[in-house]
């Protein structure tokens, strides 16, 4: 996170005529090369504004703004937004133009050649992960998924360093939002572009931003942090009450199972007796025990099926609580807290096995 700013905002302030407050008050904020940098915060914190004058939109009233080291204001607008790719609500496609036409546009004001820029249109099209059968269609044929990609292929067309994101997943359903975040974290550790996302969304920044600037009505900078860091140690009771009543919770969203140090688990090998599968029982204090052979999981047994036998003949049952070292903590906790072992089961991607875990380590994990 320490890395050069490739924007970098110094005592940014903007008063619109006739307002009764500034919209932006004396913003001082680093963009770190090739990271998320999200702006949240309640309507009227200056979010929009702030994004809008980094491209000059909007022209700020005082204070300073680079890009890649150059002051955008001795720059010409034309020149400054060609290098930087802008992503609105709704998309704000051309709905005249096709989807190939609308994602070639910067392409083609920069001079392209037609067989370049096809070559641009249809690799970018499987970069956002857009159906080529689409290109030759209008932006009204379209789902608001689809044309909230078409918006990001148009952005990133001409290759820009760095990308501007205005509320680009508001105008569409949870299940498709959801999906269209792991897409664009899943899409910057392909291209690794300086991106700046503005959102009133808390769980959408949290999820999204290597940093989050947590601004108050006004344009006030109340905190400028990790997620982590925000969620561990708020800045100020606004910062508190933004964040809301479920802080452990949201951070069991940025940690994973990995993280967790694991537990070898009650387990024993197929070959034990009933008193050896009773003694690691009585240890870690259950009624039931797993059954290892070698690197797999068989299931797990009732304390009452065990016979003289040990394990052979007990019915052993599948263990439905399954995680993997990247789950996050949250999905984790979610998944043990059904289970009827109160366990989750952590498996590698060949299903070998690596160990359990309960809440307790959930817990101290997030502590």
């Amino acid at each position: 996170m320490g890395g050069t700013p490739a924007i970098r905002l110094v005592g940014v302030h903007k008063e619109f005529p006739g307002a009764r407050r500034p919209a932006v008050t004396a913003l001082t904020i680093d963009v770190p090369e090739g990271t998320v940098t999200v702006l949240v915060g309640p309507s009227g914190c200056g979010k929009t504004t702030t994004l809008k004058m980094i491209n000059r939109l909007i022209e700020p009233t005082g204070g300073h703004i680079e890009v890649e080291g150059v002051d955008v204001m001795e720059q010409p607008r034309h020149e400054l937004r060609r290098r930087i790719g802008y992503v609105i609500q709704q998309a704000g496609l051309f709905p005249h133009r096709t989807i190939a036409a609308n994602i070639a546009t910067v392409p083609r004001l920069l001079g392209w050649d037609k067989r370049r820029i096809a070559a641009r249109v249809g690799e970018l099209a499987e970069l956002v992960g857009l159906d080529p059968e689409l290109l030759d269609r209008y932006p009204s044929a379209l789902s608001g998924g689809q044309q909230q990609r078409v918006g990001v292929a148009r952005a990133l067309a001409a290759d820009p360093p760095v990308l501007l994101m205005d509320e680009p997943y508001s105008a569409v359903d949870p299940i498709v939002r959801a999906h269209l975040q792991d897409e664009l974290l899943a899409l910057q550790d392909r291209v690794h572009k300086t991106i700046v996302l503005v959102t009133h969304d808390i769980d959408e920044a949290i999820k999204l931003g290597d940093r989050i600037a947590l601004l108050n009505v006004g344009g006030v900078l109340e905190q400028y942090d990790t997620p982590e860091a925000v969620l561990r140690d708020p800045a100020s009771p606004f910062v508190e009450r933004f964040l809301g009543a479920e802080r452990g919770l949201k951070r069991m969203a940025l940690r994973r199972v990995a993280d967790v140090g694991l537990s070898a688990g009650c387990v024993v090998a197929p070959s034990a007796t009933s008193v050896e599968a009773a003694a690691v029982m009585d240890r870690y204090g259950v009624d039931w025990v797993g059954v290892l052979d070698r690197n797999e999981l068989r299931g797990w047994v009732w304390r009452h099926d065990l016979g003289d036998g040990g394990l052979d003949g007990a019915p052993c049952h599948p263990f439905r609580a399954t995680v993997r070292p990247d789950t996050a903590l949250r999905e984790a906790l979610d998944i043990l807290v059904t289970s009827q072992t109160r366990v989750a089961v952590v498996l590698d991607d060949d299903g070998a096995y690596l160990g359990m875990l309960t809440i307790d380590q959930i817990s101290e994990g997030v502590r």
